[in-house]
């Protein structure tokens, strides 16, 4: 088997480079959404949170959100100290001012969550296209042995062998590298839409709470 990949030609070993490549991406973006998470979990900030906002506690929800690290409560200590800036302005203002800093927060955490998903779209596109490459370099190789056949039938036959066998290795790479990561990026796209909401409805609900209590 490992004579096999030796013999199968270079583009193996980039297709192993970017299966390395892959690996490093997925063990990444597991860590920082179990970052995102935060410590106690979206439901149980998301009450205490609320909890706070009825004591009209500011201080000790800033105090979680501290603690508790998640990507919603990052967006809700923003909010919190942009409402510290323009509490004494007028409601209409200060729920502008919280918008827009919402969707600025947003973004920010938004693109630190996707960062990398891009390179593993692009890896699950290219690795088909480079094990096709290969495929195809196989065959052409194995047509030149069967165009030596006629003179010399032992080394053609072992040409032919090496020429069908590089084919098949870097078909079956090609495939392994980019299924892996389409599906690791699909499932990481999932956890992150279902983060945006989780944030989206953290700042919907310091807004609510500081603006109508």
């Amino acid at each position: 088997m490992v004579e096999m990949v030796k013999n199968a030609g270079p583009l193996v070993i980039a297709l192993f480079f970017l299966s390395i490549l892959t690996i490093s991406f997925v063990v990444e973006r597991f860590w920082v959404l179990g970052v995102a998470r935060g410590k106690l979990g979206h439901q149980k900030f998301l009450a205490q949170m609320k909890s706070a906002l009825e004591r009209k506690d500011i201080s000790a929800l800033e105090t979680l959100c501290k603690q508790n690290k998640g990507s919603d409560s990052r967006i809700v200590h923003g909010l919190i100290e942009t409402y510290q800036q323009h509490k004494g302005k007028p409601l209409f203002e200060l729920k502008e001012r919280l918008t827009d800093r919402a969707g600025e927060l947003s973004a920010i955490e938004g693109s630190l969550l996707e960062r990398n998903l891009i390179a593993m779209a692009t890896i699950g596109s290219i690795a088909t296209m480079m094990g096709l490459l290969g495929t195809v370099v196989g065959m052409i190789r194995s047509f030149a042995a069967l165009s030596m056949g006629e003179t010399s039938a032992g080394p053609a036959s072992q040409q032919l062998a090496q020429g069908i066998a590089e084919a098949l290795v870097n078909t079956a790479s090609g495939l392994f590298v980019a299924i892996t990561a389409i599906i690791f990026y699909n499932y990481f796209l999932n956890r992150i839409d279902m983060y945006n909401f989780n944030m989206e409805e953290a700042s919907k609900g310091f807004m609510e709470g500081v603006l109508t209590r």
